[in-house]
């Protein structure tokens, strides 16, 4: 089933002074899509969000990363694993109403 309902906010949080940041952005790719897509958002805050529609997008899954660029060259990524490799998020995009289903179902 393809996941129709809400926007959802997807954010990153930085601790470098914004005069040292180059850019921050997010990369993301649904199962539908066949490359990531690059979201930069512009370097005036420490909280970057970006909200996914997934009426304007439809999809059953979301896979995506944020990468911090420094102006002295350096770059972060997040997530990463404890081997220090990225480690995208994927998140399943299941129907609100079917999820709570099946949860009250395990309830019982």
């Amino acid at each position: 089933m393809i996941f129709n309902s809400r926007q959802f906010d997807l954010e990153v949080f930085t601790q470098f002074p914004k005069s040292e940041l180059r850019s921050v952005s997010l990369f993301y790719k649904t199962d539908k899509m066949k490359r990531l897509m690059e979201i930069p958002f512009e370097v005036t805050a420490n909280r970057y969000l970006f909200t996914y529609d997934p009426k304007q997008k439809p999809a059953e899954k979301i896979a995506y990363f944020f990468v911090v660029t420094l102006h002295n060259g350096s770059a972060y990524a997040t997530p990463v694993d404890s081997a220090g490799i990225l480690t995208p998020v994927v998140q399943p995009l299941v129907n609100p109403v079917e999820y709570y289903k099946q949860r009250a179902a395990y309830r019982n």
